[in-house]
């Protein structure tokens, strides 16, 4: 009797043992990969050396699906999330059925582990590389300073090259514009940052299909464009973007798997990528959305009032061309005819639609405070720097 008691003890221990030994190799890997983040320029050798590897075979596979396979992993970890509570409310008529607590030990515990998992996993495909230097340069000797007037040079000449880019682009004589299809546009998005991937490296790699957003609807509400699956590596977009923008959004989600996940990072060089590729769509998409982060800044610095289109100097201040507009709007058009050809269930719930966008600011904030000096609006700095001796 002794020795059967030894057994079952040993048995369980064992079974108890091995649960545990993986939840403590788990948490203690994902501490040390956590640590890491504190030395930048280890992970820059990181995320040039190893983070590639991994986000090229992930992708490679996850790009076979149609569908964004994360979405699909997060509406079920949601769905998970939601029968954990129901059963925990059921504990309180259930609590003595000792068929229930077995379940709920068993379902509680593979809730836990798969936590840690997605920790786990989190740490090197986004933590550890949002965790390195700039760009991956690591500490350069680069101004930081730059004069009103050279900000004014740049603005100029993202609205020259904007203005340029709207003459290539045909309008045929029904006012219509025909923009690239999905698949060409992926390709000259594609070719535009192999260009600059000489200067940064990581875009040397592997380049997987963007893909629409199931929750599109939602992503509109709160003002999303897109985003990266860091389980799967998928980058996604909102379905109802401007045909122009959203090639602007593609580059810049791209640019984050190729970890330069930094959101100026990402929006310099998706900016850089597009305003120097031949394809007169992008360029103009890049420097619409140049623009508008440097006029913020120039009118921060300046008591220059814009709406009366006087520069600082007196001089009138650039002005992107009709032509541009134009065909800028034209693509709001499209996008508005992809939107009402679906249907959309929260028009008719005004309060979730509230709560969707009171989320959403919350989430914009939170961000930002986050990100700090490595938000959006840091791209500036970033442009300067690289028109630093080229334009001024």
């Amino acid at each position: 009797m002794k020795e059967k008691i030894n057994d079952w003890e040993k048995n369980h221990s064992h079974r108890i043992t091995k649960y545990w030994m993986a939840v403590i190799i788990i948490i203690s890997t994902s501490i040390l990969m956590a640590l890491v983040g504190l030395f930048p320029r280890a992970c820059d050798w990181y995320t040039d050396h190893i983070y590639g590897g991994l986000s090229d075979a992930i992708s490679r596979v996850t790009a076979v699906f149609p569908f964004a396979l994360g979405e699909i992993i997060m509406y079920m970890a949601i769905l998970l999330v939601l029968l954990a509570i129901i059963f925990l409310i059921l504990l309180i008529f259930l609590g003595k059925k000792e068929a229930y607590l077995k379940f709920c030990k068993s379902y509680y515990k593979t809730i836990l582990i798969i936590l840690f998992c997605f920790i786990w996993i989190y740490m090197p495909l986004w933590f550890v590389p949002f965790c390195g230097t700039t760009l991956g340069k690591g500490s350069q000797d680069l101004r930081t300073e730059f004069s009103n007037e050279e900000l004014y040079i740049l603005i100029d000449y993202v609205v020259e090259e904007g203005n340029k880019a709207a003459e290539e682009i045909e309008i045929d004589e029904d006012g219509m514009v025909h923009f690239p299809d999905a698949d060409v546009q992926e390709k000259l998005i594609e070719d535009a940052m192999l260009a600059i991937s000489d200067d940064y490296p990581r875009l040397k790699g592997y380049y997987p299909p963007v893909k629409e957003a199931l929750c599109s609807d939602i992503l509109n509400r709160m003002d999303i464009g897109g985003y990266n699956y860091p389980y799967t590596m998928e980058p996604t977009h909102n379905k109802y973007m401007n045909p122009i923008y959203s090639s602007l959004l593609d580059a810049h989600e791209l640019c984050h798997h190729h970890g330069y996940y930094k959101e100026n990072e990402a929006n310099f060089l998706s900016q850089l990528a597009l305003i120097e590729s031949p394809d007169p769509y992008l360029r103009m998409a890049a420097c619409i959305n140049t623009y508008f982060y440097l006029i913020d800044d120039y009118k921060a610095v300046s008591d220059v009032n814009f709406d009366e289109g006087n520069g600082e100097s007196g001089t009138q201040a650039p002005e992107f061309s009709e032509r541009l507009w134009y065909i800028y709007n034209l693509g709001y058009d499209v996008a508005d005819q992809v939107y009402e050809a679906d249907a959309h269930p929260l028009d008719k719930i005004p309060e979730a639609d509230e709560a969707i966008k009171e989320i959403s600011d919350k989430g914009w904030e939170v961000q930002g405070d986050i990100l700090e000096e490595n938000s959006y609006d840091g791209v500036v700095l970033l442009l300067l720097q690289y028109y630093d001796g080229k334009l001024y």
